[in-house]
C-alpha cells in the first residue's frame, strides 16, 4: 500500500488528583494524587507502536512543539477533468449549514470546505496564508488588523465576494452562539455589532477590545489564524438573508468554494458538484477543481464504512478507528494519508459543576479506576498514542510528565468509599455515540467505575444529540465519551476551556465542562496576548499542569487520524496555495484538502 505519513502535532494539556468536602458548592482543590510517569521507550518508540510487552506507546518525552508539516509528493500522474469520487464520514451535524449555525464536527469540514472558502488558512510551515483575503495585516501591537480581500471572487448565486459581504459574516459570527464566543476579545459597539472600517470595496479594518470593550484592546497575533477555521467561513449574504426570511433552505449552502451544492439528504447524503467558475488554480495553471462531482454519505459505524471501502461503494473513507486503519494501512490495493501531529485528544469529558463531579476527591477517583493503558491497546490495537492529557505531543505546552495520577483502584475504591460516607453514594452516567465500537469502550470504562464502588450507567445516543447534551449542560450529562481539542496554540482552545464561555447547566455554552479556574483564566489570557513565543509556551505548561492537579478530564488515546481511498484517487491531502510557494496541512482531524484531488485514467 502506498501510504504516506503526515507529521502533525499537538500538546498534552492538564490532567489530576484528589479530596472530599460534604455537599460542595464548587469545584474543588487538594492534595496531589500519585503521579503516573513516562519512561523507556517513551522518548524513542514509534508514536502508536506497540511495546515489547504489548502495550500502547506512550507520548514521546522528547518532541520540539509546532514543528512544520511534510507536505506530500506531488502525482506523477497527468491531472484529468472529470468523475465522481464517494466518501464515507462519521456523522451528520445536527443543524442548518449556516457559517454561524452549523455544528461543525471533522466530517462537517471536510464537507464543508468543499463549497465554503475561508479568509486564511495554515499552511505546512504553520504559516498564516490568506484565502479569500490577499493579506491580513496587524498593527505595532496586534490590537487592528487591516484586511485586503482577493477581487473578482463571487458567491456561487452571483453575490459579490467584498468587504461588504465579509462584514455581513463577521456581523452573523460575532453574534453566533457556536462561533461568537472563539471572538469574545472582539471591539463591539453597544448594540453588539462587531467594530468594522469598510476602507474600500476589498479593504476593511477589525478592531479588538477585551470582552467587547473598545477601549480595552487586546494584542492578539494569533487572531489570523482563526479565520482559517469556521469563523471563517464565508457564505452569502444574499443566501442568509433568505434563510432568516424562510425563502431560502438553510442547508443548500452558498458559498465562494470550489464545489456548489447540489443536493442534501440528512443524515444520508450530499452531492456537490463542481464549480465552473471557481477562482483558484493548482500549481502548474490549470483552474481548479479537477472533480466534476463528489458524494459524501454518512456511515457512523466505522466497520461498516471500512467494508463500504474494501467492497468498491465508497472510494475513501475518513476514520479514526485504530484496529480499522491498521488494517486497511496494510492493504496494498489502497492508498492512505495518515495524521501524526496536531492531533485531537479522545477522552472522558466530565460535567464539573454536577455532583460528585464537582468533588476533585470523586473526579481523581474516576480517573484511578481506568486502567488507560489497557483501554487505549483494547480499542486501538497500539495505532493510537497513549494520552497523558488533552493534546498531543508537540503542540506547545506538551509536557511528558504533567501530573497525571496513576492507575491506582485500589486507592480510587478508598477515595469513593470515604466520599460517599459524608456525601451519599456516587452515582455517574456514561454517554457516548451509538456504535458498536464506543459500546465496548463504554463497557469498559462502567466496569472499572463498578469495580470501585461506584453506581455507574452507559447510555449510547446519536452523536448530534450527544453534543446538544453537552452545549446545554443537560441534566443526563455526567460524563461524556469525547474528541476534541486538535490545534497548534493553546488560544485555540480559550472558548472551550474559558471561564467567559461557561454558562448555567440547562443553557447554551461552549466550555461544555463548565469548567471555571482562575489559574488557567489567568494562563489563556497571556497566550492570547503574548508576541514571546517561550511565554506562551510557558502559559501552556502552567495550563496543562492545572488539569492535571485537578483531575479535569480523563484523557484516553491520541487518535491518527486517517484518510483512506483507493487506486487513481491521487493528490488526496496535496493541495498548492495561494501564496505560490507552500501547501495546505495535508490532513486534520480526518479532512484532507480535496480541491486539486482528480481521478487518474494511467
Amino acid at each position: 500500500m502506498r501510504r504516506f505519513t503526515v507529521m502533525l502535532v499537538a500538546a498534552a494539556l492538564l490532567a489530576a488528583a484528589c479530596s472530599n468536602k460534604k455537599d460542595e458548592e464548587s469545584v474543588e482543590t487538594s492534595p496531589e494524587a500519585p503521579r503516573e510517569t513516562t519512561g523507556g521507550s517513551a522518548g524513542t518508540a514509534a508514536p502508536g507502536a506497540t511495546t515489547d510487552e504489548g502495550g500502547t506507546t506512550p507520548a514521546p518525552t522528547t518532541l520540539a512543539p509546532l514543528q512544520p508539516v511534510p507536505t506530500l509528493p506531488a502525482s506523477e500522474a497527468e491531472p484529468d477533468y472529470g468523475g465522481k469520487i464517494v466518501i464515507a464520514g462519521e456523522a451528520e451535524v445536527g443543524a442548518p449549514w449556516t457559517p454561524g449555525a452549523v455544528q461543525c464536527d471533522p466530517f462537517c469540514y471536510a464537507r464543508a470546505l468543499t463549497f465554503y472558502d475561508t479568509l486564511t488558512t495554515l499552511n505546512n510551515e504553520l504559516e498564516v496564508v490568506g484565502v479569500l483575503a490577499e493579506s491580513f495585516e496587524p498593527n505595532e501591537d496586534h490590537t487592528v488588523f487591516t484586511v485586503k480581500l482577493r477581487k473578482g471572487v463571487k458567491f456561487h448565486d452571483g453575490t459579490p465576494f467584498n468587504a461588504d459581504a465579509v462584514i455581513y459574516n463577521f456581523n452573523e459570527a460575532v453574534k453566533s452562539f457556536l462561533v461568537g464566543p472563539a471572538l469574545a476579545d472582539i471591539a463591539r459597539d453597544e448594540d453588539g455589532t462587531p467594530v468594522t472600517e469598510k476602507i474600500d470595496d476589498h479593504t476593511l479594518k477589525i478592531f479588538t477590545g477585551r470582552s467587547g470593550d473598545i477601549n480595552d484592546p487586546v494584542p492578539w497575533p494569533k487572531l489570523p489564524g482563526g479565520f482559517g477555521l469556521q469563523i471563517g467561513f464565508m457564505a452569502s449574504p444574499t443566501w442568509l438573508e433568505a434563510v432568516k426570511a424562510r425563502t431560502a433552505d438553510a442547508k443548500m449552502a452558498i458559498g465562494t468554494g470550489p464545489f456548489k451544492v447540489q443536493s442534501m439528504a440528512p443524515g444520508d447524503k450530499m452531492n456537490v458538484v463542481r464549480n465552473e467558475d471557481y477562482w483558484a488554480t493548482s500549481d502548474n495553471g490549470d483552474q481548479l477543481p479537477y472533480l466534476d462531482e463528489i458524494e459524501f454519505r454518512v456511515i457512523p459505524d466505522p466497520l461498516v464504512r471500512e467494508s463500504a471501502l474494501e467492497s468498491g461503494d465508497v472510494d475513501m473513507i475518513a476514520t479514526d478507528n485504530g484496529p480499522s486503519l491498521q488494517r486497511l494501512t496494510e492493504n496494498d490495493s489502497l492508498r492512505s494519508v495518515i495524521q501524526e501531529q496536531y492531533m485531537e485528544t479522545s477522552h472522558v469529558m466530565l460535567h464539573l459543576t454536577k455532583k460528585p463531579l464537582k468533588s476533585r476527591q470523586v473526579r481523581c477517583a474516576l480517573l484511578q479506576a481506568i486502567d488507560r493503558e489497557q483501554l487505549t491497546e483494547l480499542m486501538t490495537g497500539g495505532f493510537h498514542i497513549l494520552a497523558n492529557g488533552p493534546f498531543s505531543p508537540g503542540q506547545e505546552g506538551f509536557l511528558a510528565d504533567p501530573g497525571l495520577p496513576a492507575f491506582d483502584p485500589d486507592a480510587a475504591a478508598a477515595a469513593i468509599e470515604e466520599y460517599e460516607e459524608q456525601n451519599g453514594p456516587v452515582v455517574v452516567n456514561y454517554m457516548t455515540t451509538a456504535n458498536s465500537i464506543t459500546k465496548i469502550q463504554g463497557q469498559f470504562i462502567v466496569d472499572a467505575w463498578d469495580e470501585i464502588g461506584v453506581d455507574a450507567e452507559l447510555t449510547q445516543v446519536e452523536q448530534s444529540e450527544l453534543i446538544v447534551n453537552a452545549i446545554t449542560g443537560a441534566e443526563v450529562f455526567d460524563a461524556f465519551g469525547w474528541r476534541n481539542h486538535a490545534g497548534y496554540w493553546v488560544d485555540g482552545q480559550t472558548h472551550w476551556w474559558g471561564s467567559r464561555t461557561v454558562s448555567p447547566d440547562g443553557e447554551l455554552g461552549l466550555n461544555f465542562a463548565r469548567m471555571s479556574d482562575d489559574v488557567i483564566d489567568e494562563n489563556l489570557r497571556i497566550a492570547r496576548s503574548t508576541t514571546d513565543a517561550d511565554e506562551r509556551r510557558e502559559a501552556a505548561e502552567a495550563i496543562n499542569r492545572r488539569f492535571a492537579e485537578q483531575c479535569y478530564l480523563i484523557p484516553a488515546w491520541n487518535p491518527r487520524w486517517g484518510v483512506v481511498y483507493r487506486e487513481g484517487l491521487e493528490n488526496v491531502g496535496r493541495m498548492p496555495l495561494t501564496d505560490g510557494e507552500s501547501f495546505a496541512i495535508p490532513i486534520l482531524s480526518g479532512r484532507a484538502p480535496l480541491t486539486a484531488t482528480f481521478l487518474s485514467s494511467d
